[in-house]
């Protein structure tokens, strides 16, 4: 199973708040329609925490790594940093195409919506990658624009969101997941994210015209 190059995490700092420390343990992937190697959201992954474990889908942050169903690792809970550096602007970028893929637009694939979360940290890696097309590389544009949004951070909009990072944060890990909250903010939120990345759809359109 291809997965995701881990991409160190240098400074959060205090913008995102480690929530606690619990497990992950895979089930499965998704097997990409499109073709490639690389399986695609939905993760599946039992997560085990201090009052129990759950199942919980999850959306991969990081390109080219392997982990393997059965596989276990540590991770702690963090949420969207809110901050103005670029490694906050890019964990809001995939927390808006996290919720981009939960509500696609109209003939936007889940292939590409993983690959444009995907090109956020490792853009080099899929250089050339047929499955990066014009449409995730516009998805991927758009997210990061509107991940500077001011009245999108400030609506509390990324508080529906938690980061699954690894506790041994390394290039030898287990890559990066985000999922939704354990507890939500309503769903009119995760649609006015969603929403501004719709600009996307009149890129592609263009692109298929040109």
């Amino acid at each position: 199973m291809k997965l995701a190059l881990l991409v160190p995490i240098v400074c959060l700092g205090v913008a995102s708040m480690a929530m606690k420390a619990d497990t992950l343990t895979l089930n499965s992937g998704t097997v990409n329609p499109f073709g490639g190697s690389a399986e695609i959201y939905p993760y599946s992954f039992q997560l085990g925490t201090s009052s129990g474990t759950s199942t919980v889908n999850l959306m991969c942050l990081n390109y080219n790594r392997e982990i393997s169903p059965g596989e276990s690792w540590s991770i702690t809970e963090e949420s969207i940093p809110t901050g103005n550096t670029m490694m906050d602007q890019d964990y809001r970028a995939d927390a808006i195409l996290y919720s981009e893929i939960l509500h696609p637009q109209t003939g936007v694939s889940a292939s590409e919506v993983q690959y444009a979360e995907w090109s956020i940290f490792d853009p080099a890696d899929l250089m050339g990658n047929s499955l990066f097309d014009s449409t995730a590389q516009a998805l991927a544009s758009s997210a990061l624009s509107a991940a500077n949004n001011q009245q999108l951070i400030s609506s509390g909009y990324f508080s529906q969101f938690t980061l699954y990072i690894p506790a041994n944060d390394t290039s030898s890990g287990p890559q990066e997941f985000i999922g939704t909250a354990t507890t939500p903010e309503p769903s009119s939120l995760m649609l006015f994210g969603s929403g501004l990345i719709g600009m996307a759809g009149v890129v592609r359109r263009k692109l298929v015209r040109s």
